[in-house]
């Protein structure tokens, strides 16, 4: 095929701007170049131009009536699709409503199994719980590590009785002593 059977079958589509970018650009190069595709162009021009002026005539009343009658009357002709594979699986269980895909009701149930799945994962088992001799036993190791801290704190509650006491107050001159 030669560049102007090539140009030529693209003059329609660059008369109706149909082209890209790059083809318009070497078809007007062409057309710059070539008498004959360019006398070719006038004519396609004139003919579309003269087409486009003819009066568009309206359809017979009752022509969309009989068409759509002659549309159902093939459809009616035609066998109907055969299903697929998992179509034809499931269609004796069509019927039952509860085989029927219902997406809120799977949404639910796989939400539920999952939060079943996780407090059955998460409860402790008992034998990971100690015994109650040895938590008794922490406490009273805990307490008598703090022991001497105990003790001070017992020595400075019996130091403010002290200072509290009137005979102390009388020999220091009506003064409170300060024993601290």
């Amino acid at each position: 095929m030669n560049d102007c059977e090539t140009i030529r079958d693209q003059l329609v589509a660059h008369h109706e701007g149909e082209l890209g970018e790059g083809e318009r650009r070497l078809v007007e190069a062409h057309l710059s170049a070539c008498p004959d595709c360019v006398r070719d162009a006038g004519l396609i021009r004139e003919a579309l131009a003269r087409v486009e002026t003819l009066p568009v005539p309206e359809p017979p009343v009752g022509s969309w009536q009989a068409f759509e009658v002659a549309v159902r009357r093939r459809i009616a002709g035609e066998a109907p699709p055969r299903p697929g594979l998992w179509g034809r699986l499931i269609a004796p269980l069509h019927g039952l409503f509860l085989l029927r895909p219902v997406p809120a009701l799977a949404a639910a149930t796989a939400l539920g199994l999952l939060l079943a799945v996780g407090l059955v994962r998460t409860q402790r088992s008992p034998r990971d719980v100690p015994p109650a001799e040895v938590l008794v036993f922490n406490e009273d190791l805990a307490i008598g590590q703090n022991l001497e801290v105990l003790e001070s704190l017992d020595f400075l509650e019996d130091i403010e009785v002290l200072e509290r006491l009137d005979v102390l107050q009388k020999l220091d001159g009506g003064r409170r002593p300060r024993l601290s």
